[in-house]
């Protein structure tokens, strides 16, 4: 093996040796919010529910951003069909992601609701700490924004987000690489030893 085509072997290990992060799914789980406070309606009695729903989105460069505008669902339930009041809390969100490792972040604030037999309803969202990293373990790094919410119409739930975007990618890993430079330096030594033979 000449001197020439171990360069080249070499230089197409190391080539393959830059590895580009493929797409990562990132999946948030379900699960509930935890609401605390005091509410107020006549007839019967009221009060505000929220859950995240969860959700996945695909992100493979960094500083691109996924939006998922329903990740959270917000409903004020009533014992009568004709309640009307209000209602004042403090929200507290675990997200918990089961890829692409498992992670978890949260987030809390205030809402609050005003609501007219049961038909007509108007609420706040303010995330008072919504913001923030989390870190897999795999290397990847995502940055994530709460929505807050102002709404007034028909109803008695909504939906809000969250936007999230990639800060980080895991390394790139050379395995490819060394394997084939320990073949070129095994076929270069095979080639210096038969060239020995060959004039002794």
């Amino acid at each position: 093996m000449s001197f020439c085509k171990f360069l080249a072997a070499a230089s197409f290990a190391t080539a393959l040796s830059v590895s580009v992060a493929s797409a990562a799914t990132f999946t948030i789980d379900p699960g509930d919010v935890t609401v605390s406070g005091s509410d107020f309606c006549f007839p019967g009695n009221c009060k505000l529910d929220g859950s995240i729903k969860g959700g996945s989105f695909d992100l493979d460069t960094v500083g691109a951003t996924a939006t998922l505008s329903d990740l959270f669902d917000w409903q004020v339930v009533t014992s009568s069909p004709w309640a009307s009041g209000v209602g004042k809390y403090h929200v507290n969100a675990t997200l918990n992601f089961s890829s692409p490792s498992p992670a978890s972040t949260s987030g809390s604030g205030y809402a609050g609701f005003i609501t007219l037999l049961g038909s007509v309803s108007g609420g706040v969202l303010a995330w008072t700490s919504g913001s923030g990293m989390v870190d897999f373990a795999d290397g990847y790094r995502l940055s994530y924004s709460l929505k807050d919410a102002l709404k007034l119409g028909f109803g008695t739930g909504t939906t809000t987000g969250a936007t999230f975007t990639l800060e980080e990618v895991p390394a790139p890993v050379p395995l490819p690489a060394s394997a084939l430079l320990l073949l070129g330096g095994m076929g270069v030594l095979g080639g210096i030893r038969a060239k020995r033979h060959r004039t002794a």
